[in-house]
């Protein structure tokens, strides 16, 4: 299983924002916020600020109605950690605490398999 804070090819970013490669090429051309590591080839990793950053762009382009042109002034008219921090996933409290207990359940399953060995 892939680190979830491991960099991202610009398909698994796709199928995680539902937006198709030349969108986010675009965005990339856009908006300087956007800047992924180009590796031999031209291949594109993107961390996880970096999606936060495309995040918040698709909901304010899709879901608010923002132009290419207001998404840049709102995006130079807020500091960047904030922007990375409002294009996050936001998580409940409850769904926090099921996933920790997820957690906790795997780590003792393994722990289990590894000392039946």
């Amino acid at each position: 299983m892939k680190n979830v804070l491991a960099y991202k090819s610009i398909g698994e970013v796709e199928k995680i924002l539902k937006v198709k490669p030349h969108v986010l090429r675009s965005w990339e051309q856009s908006f300087s916020q956007v800047k992924p590591i180009k590796r031999k080839g031209g291949r594109r990793l993107y961390s996880e600020d970096v999606i936060n950053i495309l995040r918040l762009i698709k909901k304010l382009v899709n879901e608010e109605g923002y132009t290419i042109k207001g998404v840049k002034k709102y995006l130079s008219n807020n500091k960047i950690s904030i922007v990375k921090k409002e294009g996050a996933l936001k998580i409940s409290e409850e769904l926090d605490i099921k996933l920790e207990n997820i957690e906790k359940y795997l780590k003792n399953a393994r722990d289990i398999l590894i000392n039946e060995k």
